[in-house]
């Protein structure tokens, strides 16, 4: 069986096994150089203090175009691979022994069908989450330092959560990066081949049975950063002190009259920035009047005497392998119950 497996997917394993060659190579000969930057900016010896060290860095990145390209491909690669490998590999894995008649001639050799649906699976599973071990584990091993210093910076100007005049940055914590990251990427890996196999024995059809499970695993990869992730563990909160006028000229204003003032936790999940009245309720400033149709500075002088202060709610830094932990868990065990859900289906297919 193992041999057959190799000699039906071998073609897409070479594919996969020189996108892990190329792209391990690429990482490795600029991984000097980033760390050199790194090091030379300042970063590991900075203290405290580290704005102007990390804006240093975090420029001279984003200057040299390789660093961000070989970042975005890593990134792109692995949110793309669970779908990709469950429909190329995991939807064809029946259908293509339907649609070419062979499937009751398979099921009558030696192997019996629970023993063949189960050495396939769990053969591709395997070699999807190698795939995506491998490659997470590259760019983490790369991007260490661009992780150390508070996550890729995007945009321009100083808005924005993790800022240092630099523009808003990408923390690990943020959705694209987090499931490129770590352990994860496995999870989604197994998830992605196992849903491709179930799939395909429901439709039956190559092409639509690929094109369910492009768009369920994206279905998912979209659920669970979106709903389920936020409430795996709950937030710390801090409240900071009473906000100053200078505090407030960063402030930004929503169009309900929202006051947010940006905060900077370094790599930090921000979940909520509110700014509250004394007596604790969401501040608006459409609900005081006499801070309305000021200029810029009278207003933060106005916001000054109102003893303001900044309500945050996030994630620390050192809580993200707990997250990865147990969202991977999750993952995997979702992966084993839809197996096994697809193996007692392929008995059924067999016996009816």
């Amino acid at each position: 069986m193992i041999w057959l497996v190799y000699r039906q997917f071998r073609a897409s394993a070479i594919v996969a096994a020189a996108v892990v060659i190329v792209f391990g190579i690429a990482l490795a000969t600029t991984a000097s150089g980033l760390s050199g930057l790194y090091d030379s900016s300042g970063l590991p010896s900075c203290g405290a203090s580290c704005t102007a060290a990390t804006t240093d860095f975090l420029a001279a990145m984003k200057a040299d175009a390789v660093y961000p390209v070989l970042y975005f491909i890593g990134l792109g690669l692995l949110l793309l691979t669970p779908a990709l490998i469950g429909a190329f590999w995991g939807a064809p894995m029946i259908t293509r022994e339907v649609e070419g008649r062979t499937l009751r001639f398979v099921w009558h050799q030696s192997v019996t069908p629970t023993r063949w649906a189960l050495m396939k699976i769990t053969m591709l599973g395997l070699a999807s989450m190698a795939f995506a071990g491998l490659v997470s584990l590259a760019l983490s091993w790369w991007a260490a330092p661009i992780d150390a210093a508070g996550g890729f910076p995007v945009g321009g100007g100083t808005q924005g959560v993790g800022t240092r005049g630099i523009g808003t940055q990408i923390s690990r914590f943020q959705k694209m990066v987090f499931d490129a990251r770590g352990v994860v990427p496995l999870g989604y890996a197994a998830l992605g081949i196992v849903m491709g196999v179930v799939l395909g024995v429901l439709i039956r059809r190559t092409v639509p049975a690929m094109a369910a499970t492009l768009v369920v695993v994206a279905a998912v990869q979209f659920v669970v950063p979106t709903w389920v992730r936020p409430n795996l563990v709950a937030p710390a909160t801090i409240t900071g002190p009473v906000l100053t006028a200078p505090d407030l000229r960063s402030a930004q204003f929503g169009s309900e009259g929202q006051v947010t003032v940006p905060v900077d936790i370094r790599g930090a999940w921000i979940v909520t920035d509110r700014t509250v009245t004394p007596d604790g309720r969401a501040f608006s400033l459409l609900q005081t009047s006499q801070c309305l149709n000021l200029g810029i500075a009278q207003t933060d002088d106005c916001l000054a005497t109102l003893s303001l202060r900044q309500v945050v709610t996030y994630q620390p830094a050192d809580r993200f392998w707990e997250f990865q932990g147990i969202e991977t868990a999750m993952l995997l065990g979702a992966s084993v119950v839809l197996a096994a859900a697809g193996v007692v289906w392929i008995r059924k297919v067999r016996l009816s």
